[in-house]
């Protein structure tokens, strides 16, 4: 059938994204794109309540946009497809083959602590990091019965990929539960690598399905400290070997790169960063950007990040490495490639 959708919508992806100390809040997603009134739902009284008012969310959404594409564009207010309207993913498609599972769940709930000091993030700078056990506890208590009743009722499909982003899960209060909460599963523990952790080795160790994932943004000391905020660059790559060590599998690391113009743009991080794939057997790099200003983002600055991340996949496809750039535009996309064509076409790299 054809009609406006995307990837998530379509695969019913469940977000636990942001803050879930507001119960009434859409703190269960389906996306976390940065538009506003991004399509989801709050907790209920009850985990099977808050899952089914998250399916009907999903539910009510295709059927307004099937409704939407069938009237071809005409003026009709919009309900539960506003949020997605001014998104980039919601294109036109053959939809509608869903067999009724949850198939990507992303663990990016807060209040939760992280020792990183990111420039493009806020968390350890407000009430976003700062988790107290007597004002959050029934949250989490609410979230982890949500998937302990999905998990117990088959809801979430077998080869689900559980995504574990949730400040730093090294440091997590609850640590040890989303831990067991994830044994067995496809889970990928998006961590800064300030510790090494050995529950999670084992679980690489004992799941081949399992990664971790380090937004590594730079190759060199220097950028790192600028980037992170933290002068720990050599510790984070010593973990990252101990890592690549403890694997089922080579590909278990995985990087990504938020190209920042200006901060890590340069030739000396973009070889550093190819130089330290080699070592961990990393063939592919996921290019990132600033997804705060996605939107908002002027066209000079636009242009200026295009090159910046055309340049990175220049390297990158000279060195027999792949990358992807799922948090650009379409149209991002195509500009960096062509760069990024262009670059090697005239052996400037």
């Amino acid at each position: 059938m054809k009609y406006r959708s995307c990837i998530m919508i379509e695969n019913c992806y469940l977000n636990f994204n942001g803050r879930i100390d507001g119960a009434k809040d859409k703190c269960m997603t389906l996306c976390c794109e940065g538009v506003a009134n991004v399509p989801g739902s709050g907790f209920r009284d009850t985990a099977r309540e808050s899952i089914g008012g998250f399916m009907r969310e999903r539910a009510e959404l295709i059927a307004e946009s099937v409704r939407l594409e069938l009237l071809e564009g005409e003026d009709v207010e919009r309900n539960f497809t506003a949020g997605c309207a001014g998104c980039v993913r919601f294109q036109v498609g053959n939809f509608g083959d869903f067999d009724g599972l949850i198939h990507y769940v992303n663990l990016s709930m807060y209040p939760a602590p992280c020792q990183c000091k990111c420039v493009y993030c806020g968390v350890h700078k407000g009430e976003t990091g700062a988790f107290n056990s007597g004002l959050h506890a029934d949250c989490y208590e609410k979230l982890f019965g949500i998937l302990e009743y999905a998990k117990q009722n088959k809801i979430i499909a077998p080869d689900a990929v559980w995504q574990i982003s949730s400040g730093e899960i090294t440091i997590h209060p609850y640590r040890e539960r989303i831990i067991k909460l994830v044994r067995g599963e496809s889970a990928v523990f998006y961590t800064n690598c300030f510790i090494f952790d050995e529950k999670i080795a084992e679980n690489l160790g004992a799941n081949p399905r399992s990664a971790i994932n380090l937004s590594i943004d730079c190759g060199t000391p220097s950028t790192w400290r600028a980037v992170k905020g933290v002068d720990n660059f050599d510790i984070v790559t010593d973990n990252l070997v101990k890592y690549y060590d403890a694997s089922a599998r080579p590909g278990q690391i995985t990087l990504k790169y938020i190209v920042m113009p200006g901060i890590n743009d340069n030739l000396s991080d973009y070889l550093s960063v190819v130089e330290i794939m080699k070592v961990l057997g990393v063939k592919h790099l996921s290019l990132s950007r600033d997804t705060r200003i996605k939107y908002t983002i002027a066209e000079p600055e636009r242009d200026t990040l295009i090159g910046a991340s055309g340049y990175l996949a220049a390297i990158l496809h000279k060195n027999g490495l792949t990358f992807d750039m799922f948090s650009y535009t379409p149209q991002e996309q195509e500009g960096a490639v062509a760069f990024a064509r262009d670059l090697l076409q005239s052996g400037e790299v």
